[in-house]
Order: structure tokens, then C-alpha cells, then sequence
């Protein structure tokens, strides 16, 4: 009675814990199959280890899914308005994927030999295993995408530099009015790849790599701008804008906003802070990053 009882714990368990990793803000960005699979895998094994009870184990999937859904909304709440009334589509669209996916694991497991005393210690192991699963995922979420927004903030800066070369060198070699033509400044490309498709769509659309959307943005009269900047908050933590002038920072946009991402030359930020000085315009000069207003 006991075992029966753990079995349907560790089932509900597996099936709710398994949710948390995928919903946690920020997130290492799973599969949704991942809880779904969880909650098959905790199904079938708690059918392998008794038959008998596997209606109990499916009960016991739905339940843990609904449950852990709900928990994980009530936790990491939307951001995003529009999301917000899909929340209970979501809740019963993926606890009825659950129930649908361990019956499956259920029935299937069914029909296998009940597990001998060989392979009972090592169906228990993988059973906690699956409980341990979502816990363990979590724990790991922040340090891990710690790394994922380093490692993208770097290759966005190799990008971006390359990016802006790249245009240097079309313009010189080819004229400014080869700045257009993605396939030239692939030529004169030597940083991280970008794909067949992101050329033929990067001047004048923003395509997505490691985190970073990247533009060439063409003018009149050989002008251009180069802008790139996270996908989300959770990808990266920097901001990337020249012009023609070839000097790293944003113009002025309608609203009177400035904003400069500073690279490797710090006398850019201090230039920067004299400008606005002697043109009644105020800076926070601030380390990396400056913002300001007319």
C-alpha cells in the first residue's frame, strides 16, 4: 500500500515539477515536449512497477500537470499583455497533451512484463530521476543563462564590428551604392556567419543570430546605419549603432533620444559628454552606455 501510494506521489510530482524549468523567467528556453515527456516517462514507470494501478497513475499525471501548470503561472506571471488571456487555453490545452500522452505510456507499459527484482532498483532510480528532472533544471536556469547572455553579448560585439567593417570596406571598394547589396558585404565579411538568408534580408531587415537581431539600414546619398540589440532581455545586455560617420553610437531619432553603446574607445564617451556640453544637451555618462535628451 505504501509503494502504491509513493508511486502515485512521485507520478503527480514528476508530471508537475517537470514545468517549472520551461516557465521560469528568465529560462533556458526548452522544448515543450520536454514536460510532456516527463510526465510520460513518470507514467509508464509507475505502470511498469504496478499494473493494476496505472488508471490511478494517469489520474495522477493530469492532476500533477494541472497542478503544476497553475503553479508555475502563479509564479512567473506573463509580461506580456497578449499573453495573458491565453493562460487558461494553455493551462487545459497542455494538461489534456498529458493526459493524452501518458495514457499512451500507461498502455504501452502495460502490455510489458512486470518488472523483476533485477530491473525494479533501476525503474525506482529513473522514476526520481524524473522528479529530480525539473528542481535540478531550475537550480541551474540563472547560472546557465548568466553564460548564454555573456557568450552572446561577446559574439554580438565580433558581429557588429565585423558588420561595420564590412560596410567600411564595400563602400571604399565597391561604392556606397553597393550598401545595399547583402551579397557585397558578405565579401568583405570576416566575423561569425551569418546564414544565406540573413544576407539577403540584413539590409533593410533584421535578422536574428545568437540572441541579436542586426540591421544595415541604407540611406540617400551613401548614408547607412548599423543597429543590433538583444532579441529579448534575457539575451543579451548590449545595444550596437553606427553611421556613415564611422563613429560607434546612435543618432538623434524623433523623440530627441540618444543612446551610445561604447566598444573599445573610451575618448568616444568623453567626446561625447563635451558635445552635449556645448550643444545644451544633458548626458549620463554612464560606464558602457549613454543616454540623453534634448
Amino acid at each position: 500500500m505504501r509503494s502504491n501510494a509513493l508511486l502515485v506521489l512521485l507520478t503527480a510530482l514528476g508530471s508537475a515539477l517537470c514545468w517549472w524549468p520551461v516557465s521560469a523567467k528568465p529560462s533556458l528556453d526548452l522544448p515543450s515536449w520536454i514536460p510532456l515527456a516527463c510526465a510520460a516517462i513518470s507514467t509508464g514507470l509507475s505502470t511498469s512497477l504496478n499494473h493494476s494501478r496505472w488508471p490511478l497513475f494517469l489520474l495522477a499525471s493530469g492532476l500533477g500537470t494541472f497542478s503544476g501548470l497553475c503553479l508555475s503561472y502563479w509564479i512567473w506571471w506573463p509580461s506580456d499583455p497578449i499573453a495573458v488571456p491565453w493562460v487558461p487555453y494553455s493551462v487545459a490545452a497542455n494538461t489534456v497533451a498529458a493526459v493524452l500522452v501518458s495514457l499512451v505510456a500507461g498502455l504501452a507499459a502495460r502490455r510489458l512484463p512486470m518488472s523483476n527484482r533485477t530491473w525494479r532498483p533501476a525503474v525506482w532510480i529513473a522514476l526520481f530521476g524524473c522528479v529530480a528532472f525539473g528542481p535540478v533544471a531550475l537550480a541551474l536556469t540563472s547560472p546557465l543563462v548568466e553564460q548564454r547572455i555573456a557568450r552572446n553579448d561577446r559574439i554580438a560585439a565580433e558581429r557588429f564590428t565585423s558588420l561595420k567593417n564590412a560596410v567600411e570596406r564595400t563602400a571604399e571598394a565597391e561604392g556606397a551604392g553597393r550598401l545595399c547589396d547583402g551579397r557585397a558585404l558578405e565579401l568583405h565579411y570576416s566575423g561569425p556567419p551569418f546564414s544565406d538568408e540573413d544576407w539577403r534580408r540584413v539590409t533593410g531587415n533584421y535578422v536574428k543570430q545568437d540572441g541579436y537581431f542586426f540591421m544595415v539600414y541604407c540611406r540617400e546619398k551613401g548614408g547607412y546605419t548599423i543597429d543590433a540589440g538583444p532579441a529579448r532581455g534575457q539575451d543579451g545586455t548590449r545595444r550596437f549603432c553606427t553611421d556613415e560617420s564611422g563613429k560607434v553610437g546612435c543618432r538623434m531619432d524623433g523623440m530627441g533620444s540618444l543612446t551610445v553603446q561604447v566598444l573599445t574607445v573610451p575618448e568616444l564617451g568623453s567626446a561625447l559628454c563635451q558635445y552635449a556640453s556645448r550643444t545644451s544637451r544633458t548626458l549620463d555618462c554612464a560606464p558602457g552606455v549613454l543616454h540623453g535628451r534634448k
